[in-house]
């Protein structure tokens, strides 16, 4: 086991979490935590876990973890008392068998401390050490955040790490990564099945009255702190539902048939413009959705179908001036998701392949100009040409190597088959299929002005990201918030850097195409749409994630 964990540049695939946030640093790994995914389970069951074993895998996690940290010694010898006394803390922490609950991010994160004040591992062992208000402060400020990051940001931490006994490193193989709601599997009540007895109902903040297994006369959902956010007058679990944001504006308004939202539905901005309108069945999604700008004028920014909560088909993207930036196509049978971002002025296409379902990070990009195309594939820091030979930028101009790509590959690459080409390379990464080896040959300098063009192409900002998207897609209370500190840091790269995030300008959150694509690893669509909904429905009566059924 402690090999294994020791080896955490080995590939592994997280087939059932949602993917870490655009903002993630790009060396973290998915899965139970962000230094060793989920190595310990499948270590100890030989599989990758299932969606309804988190719980498991979360406690797979931490005994691996403990039992490999007690095999070392404290940073230094004055430390070993107390590093055996935060280890004993830990020990505390797992067998209470509590975790903190991410209902507000759609991806993997670390949750500091929850709604429900419920602490993380990391956070209780600074609780029980410097006291529960110092693990106050830093999830005040860093809640989602991961504790390199937040030492980085607090010297206070950065002090209690050092008299830890404890590595940084260390630490942040403890912390796990929590999953997000999985909007697509709501789906409302049937009141006739669960024979929930006539008479006043009131649960959660919920109320209303049964009769005759159905919905009847005034319903009402508030939060905690009392604040009205979803009401509607039924009869015989009919009528028309309004949702409110905490301010009292109106968030929702659609229609509860058969004491369900099922029928025609929109949802508004917080300045009251039109953000979406379509279709719920049972509470699920389903059908044409369409989804706008917050404007008056009803710019799309989106258009597409849902069938079982799900994104389905082909979706087209819109830019603020309502012009195509790009279409994408989901085939839920196979798991892929295809990315076209239409071409600019200069002719540049970009494709993004992802194939696997949430979590699995299984990508290829494309970016072509007639017959020059040019393959990064997600976790290789390195770009190829269509004779499968490896460009590397070298000072002030680019060289080629050869790396004895397969004709089956060369004959996708050449001939711009991004799907075939990933299907074949899909399991493995391009330098496994062969060493690249022999002399660096530079490129003519026409062509290589021509990869630098095509390359910044990419990087440029396209069409800029709304400031509600930021907010609401990237989980941000502020736009200032929403920044990633390693976007900018890939457009100041030197040139010679040939990193992937420096080569397609990823995690900019600026780009509105930029995150279309990182957030094809849990749907070809925004998370904005999942984290609109999750709000709308907390706001309504009879949905599963309110009631025990």
């Amino acid at each position: 086991m402690r090999a294994l964990l020791l080896g955490i540049s080995i590939s592994l695939v997280a087939s059932t979490s949602f993917a870490q946030s655009p903002n993630t640093d790009r060396s973290f790994k998915d899965g139970a935590n962000h230094h060793l995914g989920d190595t310990a389970f499948l270590e100890q069951y030989g599989r990758p876990p299932t969606a309804e074993e988190e719980h498991l895998r979360i406690r797979t996690h931490f005994l691996a973890v403990q039992k490999l940290l007690a095999s070392r010694p404290a940073t230094r010898p004055e430390l070993e008392a107390k590093r055996k006394l935060l280890l004993a803390h830990f020990a505390d922490y797992i067998a209470k068998g509590t975790t903190p609950k991410n209902e507000h991010l759609p991806w993997r994160t670390p949750v500091f401390i929850d709604d429900d004040g419920t602490i993380c591992a990391v956070g209780y062992l600074i609780e029980q050490s410097a006291g529960r208000s110092v693990a106050e402060k830093i999830a005040a400020t860093h809640r989602y955040s991961y504790i390199e990051e937040i030492a980085k940001a607090m010297p206070e931490v950065r002090q209690w790490v050092a008299d830890s006994g404890f590595t940084l490193e260390e630490l942040g193989s403890i912390q796990p990564g929590y999953e997000g709601p999985d909007v697509a599997h709501e789906s409302a009540w049937d009141l006739a099945k669960l024979k929930l007895p006539d008479g006043a109902y009131s649960k959660d903040g919920i109320t209303g009255t049964i009769r005759h297994h159905h919905m009847e006369g005034t319903w009402t959902v508030k939060t905690t702190d009392g604040h009205l956010i979803g009401t509607a007058k039924l009869r015989h679990g009919s009528g028309t539902w309004r949702s409110m944001y905490g301010d009292g504006k109106l968030m929702a308004e659609g229609r509860y048939a058969h004491d369900q939202p099922t029928g025609v539905w929109r949802i508004f901005h917080p300045s009251g413009n039109l953000a979406a309108e379509g279709r719920l069945d049972r509470g699920q999604r389903d059908g044409r959705w369409q989804f706008f700008y917050d404007s008056k004028v009803r710019t799309k920014l989106a258009t597409g179908s849902f069938e079982d909560g799900y994104t389905v088909g082909t979706w087209h993207h819109f830019d603020n001036e309502a012009r195509l930036l790009a279409v994408s196509t989901a085939t839920r049978s196979d798991g892929r998701f295809l990315l076209d971002i239409v071409p600019g002025k200069d002719g540049i296409e970009h494709q993004i392949d992802q194939q696997g379902f949430t979590g699995d990070h299984h990508r290829l990009d494309m970016v072509s100009k007639g017959s020059e195309h040019l393959y990064v594939q997600e976790g290789v820091d390195m770009i190829f040409d269509q004779a499968g030979r490896q460009l590397v930028h070298e000072g002030s101009t680019w060289t080629a190597v050869e790396c004895g790509w397969a004709q089956d590959l060369k004959r996708a690459a050449r001939n711009g088959r991004i799907e075939q080409l990933h299907d074949l390379v899909r399991d493995q990464r391009f330098e496994e299929h062969h060493a690249c080896a022999g002399d660096r040959i530079a490129l003519p300098p026409a062509r290589a002005k021509l990869v630098d063009a095509m390359l910044a192409s990419v990087r440029a900002v396209r069409a800029q990201t709304p400031d509600f998207m930021r907010q609401v897609a990237l989980g941000q209370e502020t736009v200032d918030d929403a920044a990633d500190p390693d976007a900018g840091e890939a457009e100041t790269a030197p040139a010679d850097d040939n990193s992937e995030a420096d080569v397609l300008g990823r995690g900019q959150v600026d780009d509105l195409a930029k995150v279309l694509a990182a957030n094809m690893t849990w749907f070809i669509e925004w998370p904005h749409i999942d984290g609109r909904f999750k709000t709308l429905y907390a706001s309504l009566a009879g949905m599963t994630n309110s009631f025990d059924q």
